[in-house]
């Protein structure tokens, strides 16, 4: 399916479609990388800022505590509570006013968000600040302060809920030790109740986002404070704050909270040991990331419209070679081999294909005319066999009527006893029936030299006792494979320009040897010779026919050398043929050179 509609569009249409996915894809891939690093960015932003926020918190607390404590010693040493301390049992109503009245003026002078004073003796004897809270020892025994004993350093007690005058209130519990001015003994503690006004202001000075917050939490896992008045003191678990884990410290944390994402961060106080939450809603942090989306998309319709536009400009510098090549190869296919491709010199990779194009189309060319040419030399040879064959048979009297009459000429003969003549006839009759069949036939030297011999004993009758010949063959040449009827024509050369202007006197001499892969035949007559004239223009002739054999071939007229030395040019190559050596007054020389090892092999397979 995909492959079909792949093949359905041009390559312009596919580029811009391939570059608009690229530019989509590594925008959403940009996209993911930098919403992730910037989430992780936010996250180690946020705990980094948020613990520094808590630091100055947890500070300002330990300061607050710490000059609570400090200006709450001079209660401690006053000579009213001192006393009480020691003698509470002893004394009087008025002295146990005067020690509430040092109390009270201690809160009026420094810290209006006290809301009440209590002290603790050894012997569990307990004066709170003022009557009108209307403490008894029942409500005073339910505080956390009541039974943790009196201990020798000051701590603060976690956000509780206490009641004044029927109201529920929220305070956290400072515990001081009271010790005696005269010899330093533990006498008791005082107990300061006070709200968590100061702590909420600084709370409010510190806020990290319009919606963030931050919120203490004891190391009982109990609010010690919360924007949220109601959940002070609360266990967190029966608060909305239970969906929170705040058990990493180390890190910032994206968390479900309230409906929407929040980041939240953990910092745990060692002076304290309370647990420091700051939250903000991810949002509010990370507002530059709404816009994300938008630019994202933004920046993809940009890029979008950059790529339509500018893309099939681009993409025109590349479809265009493959277009003209395209119409190269259309006339190629129509059969036209003449046109050729545009090429420029370069690196550039289409200009490298228009010149191997090029290349090709010449090779093919190339081989095509190289078809056609043998092709041609095919069907010439051919042509020319059938010349040569028709050429042999124009010079033959009609078989039938020849051999008939010879005969009758040797029945004639031997009526009348003439052997000479009955041998005549015989080697007539034996010689033209070898001449009569195929032309095209491959024999062997043995029996192309049989049938000289009957030729030649026919030149022997003619001219009885002048007349010399011989056939001097090496026996290891008879099963060599020859064309037919190539060796008489050269005899009857010899016999026609040698032995008959001598009236018979003269001899043939016939032989064969081998040179390297070849073997030659020659066919000597000591004749008058050739004249130098003669002799170069029929070499002229004979090396015309070597270099194009199929067009000298037909001007030929005899069947004589030039017909033998074609045959063998068309049959094996211009190599080989006949070549001619006279020497005039001396005779005449007439060699043919022939393959000796395509021969042999032939002659073996047929074996």
């Amino acid at each position: 399916m995909l492959k079909r509609f792949h093949l359905h569009f041009s390559i312009k249409t596919k580029l811009t479609v391939a570059f608009l996915l690229v530019g989509l894809l590594t925008i959403l891939l940009m996209g993911f990388l930098s919403f992730h690093l910037y989430s992780s960015g936010i996250k180690r932003d946020f705990h980094r800022i948020s613990q520094e926020a808590t630091l100055r918190l947890n500070h300002h607390i330990d300061f607050y505590i710490y000059q609570l404590t400090k200006s709450t010693s001079s209660v401690a040493k006053d000579e009213h509570v001192q006393q009480w301390m020691k003698y509470g049992q002893a004394a009087t109503l008025e002295e146990q006013v005067e020690v509430q009245s040092v109390l009270r003026r201690y809160v009026a002078l420094n810290y209006p968000e006290i809301v009440g004073m209590f002290l603790l003796s050894a012997d569990n004897r307990t004066l709170a600040m003022t009557n009108l809270a209307l403490r008894s020892e029942e409500l005073l025994a339910q505080e956390p302060w009541y039974h943790n004993g009196i201990s020798e350093k000051t701590t603060v007690i976690s956000t509780h809920a206490v009641k004044y005058v029927n109201e529920d209130v929220r305070v956290l519990s400072l515990e001081m030790p009271i010790y005696s001015v005269e010899n330093m003994d533990l006498l008791g503690k005082l107990v300061i109740d006070f709200q968590l006004d100061e702590i909420q202001r600084t709370f409010e000075k510190s806020s990290l986002a319009p919606q963030g917050r931050f919120f203490i939490i004891s190391d009982r896992d109990s609010i010690i404070y919360y924007p949220n008045y109601k959940w002070l003191g609360l266990p967190r678990e029966q608060t909305a704050l239970r969906q929170l884990d705040l058990s990493d410290n180390e890190n910032a944390s994206i968390q479900q909270w309230e409906g929407q994402r929040t980041l939240v961060a953990v910092t745990r106080s060692d002076t304290t040991g309370w647990t420091f939450v700051s939250v903000v809603p991810y949002e509010e942090m990370a507002s530059a990331s709404k816009h994300t989306p938008n630019t994202m998309l933004l920046a993809f319709l940009i890029i979008a419209v950059c790529i339509i536009l500018v893309v099939p400009f681009l993409s025109g510098a590349f479809v265009k070679p493959i277009l003209h090549l395209r119409q190269v190869m259309g006339s190629v296919e129509r059969g036209d081999l003449q046109v050729r491709a545009t090429y420029a010199s370069g690196y550039d990779e289409f200009q490298y294909l228009n010149r191997s194009f090029n290349m090709m189309i010449e090779q093919v060319n190339h081989l095509l005319e190289t078809v056609s040419t043998l092709k041609l030399q095919e069907v010439s040879l051919q042509l020319r066999e059938k010349e040569a064959l028709v050429k042999a048979l124009q010079t033959q009297i009609n078989p039938h009527f020849l051999y008939n009459s010879l005969d009758i000429i040797k029945s004639m003969a031997y009526l009348e006893d003439m052997p000479e003549m009955v041998t005549m006839a015989r080697s007539l009759a034996d010689f033209y029936r070898y001449t009569a069949q195929d032309m095209n036939a491959i024999v062997k030297l043995e029996e192309e030299l049989a049938q000289l011999k009957h030729y030649l004993s026919v030149i022997h009758i003619r001219f009885p006792g002048t007349f010399r010949s011989q056939i001097s063959v090496n026996e290891k040449f008879m099963n060599c494979l020859i064309p037919k009827l190539i060796v008489q024509p050269l005899v009857e050369n010899a016999v026609k320009y040698a032995i008959e202007p001598k009236e018979g006197k003269g001899s043939i001499i016939v032989n064969a040897f081998d040179d390297q892969n070849d073997l030659v035949i020659e066919v000597a007559d000591n004749g008058p010779g050739i004249r130098r004239e003669r002799l170069e223009s029929i070499q002229a002739m004979l090396g015309k026919l070597s270099e194009n054999a199929l067009r000298e071939y037909g001007k030929q007229a005899s069947l004589g050398i030039a017909n033998v030395h074609a045959r063998i040019v068309l049959q094996y190559g211009a190599p080989y043929g006949l070549s001619l050596d006279s020497f005039e007054g001396r005779g005449t020389v007439a060699s043919l050179r022939l393959p000796l090892h395509l021969l042999q092999n032939h002659n073996e397979s047929e074996g």
